[in-house]
């Protein structure tokens, strides 16, 4: 009988991999992304992964400035976001999400802001949030790596044109890595991501995981692990289904501070 169990063990969190919605690139979807700001603040941000021309993504925090890796930071206060952006889909999805360093994201007070036709302006908060992955910081500052993901079903109040979304740190000592957006004219939850998953289809076992961690098999617990050949610098691998059992795990790869 074939058999295959996934072990999992982490020292740490993982973090650092951003959830790619399945029906991301679609008809009647949009995609904008932010990895690189230049813009500290009172000015906007353009995409620079995903190119979205209408999408803008400004700091309102005067303290704010730029880190040595393009992130958006502030000792200082908490910092401010505003994500500006207008659409010809008729929205009934959005899925925000955002990858800080150090301090929180206040998830409570995120607001999606839409005005109709008519000049009625509606305040709109999110169905739903998450962590998607998360993992303690090295160095002497310490902290946590956090990458959350929002969304808003609005099957309800479906709306086109212009938006706007609001969200904040909830202390001072954030540092904003990135972002991404994802649009949809049709609602389909996002699920919440699994450090590590194994599928089976006919002969081979895909096996994918989150963040920069190295993936190990043994195939008795009792001598030891393997790092798998092939699995070094990606998050997915397909191997040969095995006749005997096979255990997987993650294990944390140490970066110099």
């Amino acid at each position: 009988m074939k058999k295959l169990i996934c072990f999992l063990t982490l020292s740490a969190p993982v973090f650092g991999q951003l959830i790619t919605p399945s029906w991301r690139g679609d008809e009647g979807t949009s995609h904008a992304e932010w990895d690189v700001f230049t813009e500290a603040n009172f000015a906007p941000n353009f995409p620079d992964v995903a190119v979205d021309e209408d999408a803008t993504l400004t700091c309102r925090t005067s303290s704010a400035f730029l880190t040595s890796g393009r992130n958006i930071y502030s000792f200082q206060a908490p910092i401010s976001m505003q994500l500006d952006d207008t659409t010809g889909l008729l929205v009934q999805n959005i899925f925000l999400q955002i990858g800080a360093l150090g301090s929180e994201v206040d998830t409570t007070g995120i607001q999606l802001i839409v005005e109709n036709d008519e000049g009625e302006v509606s305040v709109i908060f999110p169905t739903r949030n998450f962590v998607g992955s998360e993992e303690a910081l090295n160095g002497e500052n310490g902290g946590m790596g956090t990458i959350y993901g929002i969304q808003w079903d609005l099957r309800e109040i479906p709306f086109t044109g212009k938006y706007t979304i609001l969200f904040d740190a909830a202390s001072s000592s954030l540092s904003l890595d990135r972002v991404s957006l994802d649009l949809s004219e049709n609602y389909l939850e996002v699920a919440k991501p699994r450090p590590l998953r194994v599928r089976i289809n006919s002969g081979d076992v895909t096996v994918s995981w989150l963040g920069s961690r190295r993936l190990q098999s043994s195939q008795s617990l009792a001598n030891g692990w393997v790092d798998v050949p092939g699995a070094e610098g990606v998050n997915q691998i397909i191997l040969p289904l095995q006749k005997t059992t096979t255990f997987f795990r993650l294990k944390e790869v140490k970066t110099a501070e």
